[in-house]
């Protein structure tokens, strides 16, 4: 059966929300200038769009970024930022406001599923703030869309009355494994999804490939491994749900070891400091 609705599934991409006007005429523009792109072509670009703008003027001062000075002009947010980062930014926020979202079919509860989401941007954030700026940063925008294939898949199963279906499997599995159901009636994990639709809309290679590897973060080229490691880990604490617990603190810390036994720079103590407060408490409970 997931191969018939592996096969709906990737027919239904091509009718997902078109990315706004503001969004296409962004990516083209960068994607024909290349190397030659122009600062004020982009915040022209930004500027013509009031609601894009006042997002990302938002988004530029939420403490995702920990700007110590308040952001208020799209200029400055491109020489902070830089134009890669700055396109990636306006892409994933723009899908984020175009989707419906409702997670039931997951047995989430769609407010505490965005909670969460939020969580891991600021955490991922407020982590790699102290330890790598510019990593923390570029890595936004897939914080941002990280359980994007969560949502997909949700309003497919929906859409295919398949639902309940999926709902069921997962709670004969207890919820421990949600890429093993997902694989098993989709033909793939929501983390996978996304690297797919990551390049469906052409953000950077490098984002792309830090996605596909989430789940395989030692094979990652060594150009993006701290990048996939970030994710991975982030991805395994913020996990939707493990025992009805929201952290998987354990999990999160062996693999900070793991990253830093494979040569990844990451500070555990560092780590354990900025871990969320139910995650602490969960290091010290027993399996």
């Amino acid at each position: 059966m997931n191969e018939d609705m592996n096969e709906l599934l990737l027919k239904s991409v091509e009718v997902l929300p078109p990315l706004p006007d503001t969004v296409m005429k962004l990516r083209k523009y960068t994607d024909e200038a290349g190397i030659e792109v122009d600062t004020k072509k982009v915040a022209q670009i930004i500027q013509a769009d009031p609601v894009v703008t006042a997002k990302l003027l938002q988004l530029a001062n939420s403490p995702f970024y920990g700007f110590t000075s308040e952001i208020t002009t799209i200029t400055q947010i491109i020489t902070l930022l830089g134009i890669g980062n700055i396109k990636n930014i306006v892409i994933a926020n723009s899908i984020r406001d175009n989707f419906k979202i409702d997670v039931s079919p997951y047995g989430l509860d769609t407010q505490d599923f965005l909670a969460n989401c939020n969580e891991e941007v600021n955490f991922i954030t407020h982590w790699l703030g102290e330890e790598d700026v510019r990593l923390s940063r570029s890595l936004v925008p897939c914080a941002m869309l990280l359980r994007l294939g969560i949502i997909v898949f949700s309003n497919f199963l929906i859409q295919e009355k398949k639902d309940k279906f999926f709902y069921a499997l997962l709670e004969k599995n207890k919820f421990k494994n949600i890429t093993m159901v997902e694989n098993e009636i989709l033909g793939v994990d929501h983390i996978s999804f996304l690297g797919f639709l990551l390049h469906r809309w052409n953000f950077d290679e490098s984002l792309i490939e830090s996605i596909c590897f989430v789940n395989t973060p030692h094979s990652a080229d060594d150009s993006i491994k701290k990048a996939t490691y970030a994710l991975a880990i982030t991805d395994r604490l913020f996990a939707p749900y493990s025992n009805n617990s929201p952290f998987r603190a354990k999990a999160a810390v062996a693999l900070v070891k793991e990253a830093i036994s494979v040569g990844v720079p990451f500070k555990l103590k560092t780590f354990i400091d900025k871990l969320p407060a139910k995650a602490v408490e969960n290091l010290d409970k027993e399996d």
